[in-house]
């Protein structure tokens, strides 16, 4: 299977259908939540700053004084085509469109602002596009699908750094230093590490470097990076002779991702472990229905009247429910619903029916090692949870401009 079918495959897993429908606003939600590509906006060309016309710099020079940005923060697409990348978008968003310098925006949260023939479009860096530093094993040619020694990773992570075409020098420097003790941190210019770059390395980079420095630390000799997919809940396996180790991998900074329900309840049930009716139905529910339609679905069968109450006010207050549109306009729309989702996760954190702490305890056998890069010292920290210490609980990641995600389960460790 090449990486073309692979990536359609996995995005089928996961829409209501089946099958991706580009038309459809959830499944492209769901591709922009997976890869970090906005499928509403042209795949994105990454440009220097002078290919800008002239009208294009001078526009670019008016946001960044109106945003207060940097000028690296703006790689253009074409000669009249500005992306500005930040990892506070939403704000950014709110920032031009009160302004009223630039025009009328048509996507919720790209922009798409057009002024002289200038179009201005916002992508997000760090956790919510995944891979704008192109940071993860794959893109910095570390080796998939096969063990290979501690030795070989740091020789291939530091190739990678080097051969980056994105990382700035200071930037590159930094990630050496982590890696290899390369250079002096006193020659690393701290002001333009943005804050968007530490979110990437803890959640990208995080992975291949904490297996580094968590497998040296513990007197393991080899590790393998299953591909996308390959293994549920699984980052990498790092091997002690024939001692297996199966490890996730998670960003001790920040939200980070969740872990799937159905993930869990696939390895209890593989393991023929005794799963509850209302877990096992609530993760049915979740599992088959949109991010959009999700949290509802599981209000109408399992949640209190006061939030049934709350749906039944919010249907109303909005017909085109569960098609909400996608412009500046349907915002509200969005917001709305997060909020009777935030609330619904508190209702299930409280109700012992839906707690999915014995199941992970009991069979999601895998270390979660959970990294991140000291934005002080800039070397690289871990810790761990091995099984039977997990604690989980409902989580919605979802905030009133971005609701592309399905509830999950964040881990901890129990007290």
């Amino acid at each position: 299977m090449n990486l073309v079918d692979r990536v359609i495959l996995e995005w089928s897993y996961k829409t209501k259908k089946g099958y991706p429908d580009l038309n459809n606003e959830e499944d492209l939600r769901i591709f922009e939540s997976m890869f970090g590509v906005d499928l509403t906006v042209t795949e994105l060309k990454k440009l220097d700053y002078d290919v800008l016309t002239d009208r294009g710099r001078e526009i670019a020079q008016e946001l960044i004084q109106l945003l207060g940005i940097d000028q690296s923060q703006i790689i253009p697409q074409s000669k009249t085509g500005i992306v500005i990348y930040s990892p506070d978008r939403e704000v950014l968003f709110d920032k031009i469109q009160d302004s009223g310098q630039f025009g009328r925006a048509t996507q919720v949260r790209t922009g798409n602002w057009k002024k002289d023939g200038i179009t201005i479009v916002l992508k997000p860096t760090g956790e919510k596009a995944g891979e704008y530093f192109e940071l993860k094993p794959q893109q910095l040619g570390i080796t998939l699908d096969k063990k290979i020694s501690l030795s070989q990773l740091k020789s291939e992570l530091i190739r990678g750094v080097e051969n980056n075409k994105i990382l700035s020098l200071d930037q590159k420097n930094t990630l050496l230093y982590a890696v290899d003790n390369q250079g002096s941190i006193d020659e690393i210019s701290k002001e333009s590490l943005l804050n968007g770059f530490f979110n990437e390395v803890n959640k990208n980079f995080g992975e291949p470097h904490g297996a580094l420095l968590y497998g040296i630390e513990n007197g393991y000799d080899s590790v393998e990076f299953p591909e996308a997919g390959n293994y549920p809940l699984i980052d990498y396996i790092l091997y002690k002779g024939d001692e297996r180790t199966q490890v996730s991998a998670k960003t001790a900074k920040g939200m980070g991702n969740t872990v799937k329900y159905n993930d869990v309840v696939r390895l209890a049930e593989l393991a023929d472990g005794k799963i509850p009716t209302k877990i096992k139905e609530f993760t049915n529910i979740i599992n088959n229905n949109s991010v959009i339609a999700g949290a509802f679905e599981v209000i109408e069968k399992f949640g209190s009247s006061e939030l049934k109450k709350k749906v039944q006010e919010y249907k109303e207050l909005y017909p085109e429910y569960p098609k909400l549109g996608k412009g500046p306009e349907d915002r509200q729309s969005h917001a709305d619903r997060v909020v009777i989702e935030k609330e619904l996760v508190k209702e299930l954190n409280s109700n012992p029916d839906f707690n999915f702490n014995n199941l992970f305890n009991n069979y999601v056998q895998v270390k979660y090692i959970k990294y991140r890069l000291n934005e002080k010292t800039l070397k690289g920290e871990i810790s761990e949870i091995v099984s039977g210490e997990f604690n989980v609980r409902h989580q919605s990641k979802n905030s009133p401009g971005h609701d592309s995600d399905k509830l999950g389960l964040a881990v901890s460790k129990a007290k």
